[in-house]
């Protein structure tokens, strides 16, 4: 297993520059920057991560511009997710603003959704408003709450703003510094995911996975090599109407 020894100065220095500067001409002539001094140190994370939290997917550099036509080409991040046996993502992230952590999801689908305002209509809705209130260091993502009242519910009810919530995720932010290449951030991700154990577990056995669908195949045009090859992908269906 690979040691976590931190990432270089150079990290935030380069993932910086790549958001001020984000095209081919620069990613070909840095990119072994991006190996060596940020996809290397997370990579090594996410193995010693492993054994606590199960395998954690790091992301790609490139970002996925057909289904983001209007995004850069080029991550300004680098990060890595990690996933609960109930479907519960655990992500990190170091930007040149520093490192992040979050736990939850940020956007229910309509499966989702339906449980966890049915779970919030009983006992265990008060669970999660005590669970939520004891937290220490996080922040709840403030997402797109609903403006209306949710179908079924009253304006009264106990538990309003959660049932107008569209997903609950929990958000821990550090600011870059000489911390980030030490050991120190492994330690802090660590405890960070461990501390949002109780709603992470609120999540999986209320809320569940979400469901994912795959997506049919883009139809190749004349002359478009290689695209016969094209596999079924799958993501996350949000609802539109919630």
């Amino acid at each position: 297993m690979d040691t976590f020894e931190g990432w270089p100065a150079d990290a935030t220095t380069f993932l910086a520059e790549i958001a001020a500067d984000n095209t081919r001409e620069f990613w070909a002539e840095h990119r072994h920057r991006h190996a060596t001094s940020v996809h290397s140190p997370m990579r090594a994370l996410a193995a010693e991560l492993e054994p606590e939290f199960g395998p954690v997917r790091v992301l790609r550099p490139f970002v996925n511009l057909r289904f983001r036509p209007d995004a850069s080409p080029y991550r300004t991040d680098a990060g890595g997710v990690a996933t609960t046996a109930g479907g519960c993502p655990l992500a990190v992230v170091v930007s040149a603003a520093g490192l992040s952590v979050s736990a939850g999801h940020r956007s229910f689908d309509a499966g989702q959704l339906r449980r966890y305002r049915a779970a919030l209509d009983t006992p265990a809705g008060a669970e999660l408003a005590q669970l939520l209130a004891e937290l220490d260091g996080y922040a709840v993502e403030p997402g797109r709450p609903l403006t209306g009242i949710p179908r079924g519910f009253r304006a009264d009810h106990p538990r309003i703003a959660l049932l107008r919530r569209r997903g609950v995720q929990l958000v821990r932010s550090r600011p870059a510094g000489e911390w980030l290449a030490t050991r120190e951030p492994l330690d802090w991700v660590r405890v960070a995911w461990r501390a949002a154990g109780p709603v992470v577990a609120w999540l999986d056995l209320h809320v569940g996975a979400a469901e994912r669908v795959p997506l049919p195949r883009r139809v190749p045009g004349p002359g478009v090599a290689g695209s016969s090859t094209d596999t079924m992908k799958s993501v996350i269906v949000e609802s539109a109407d919630r």
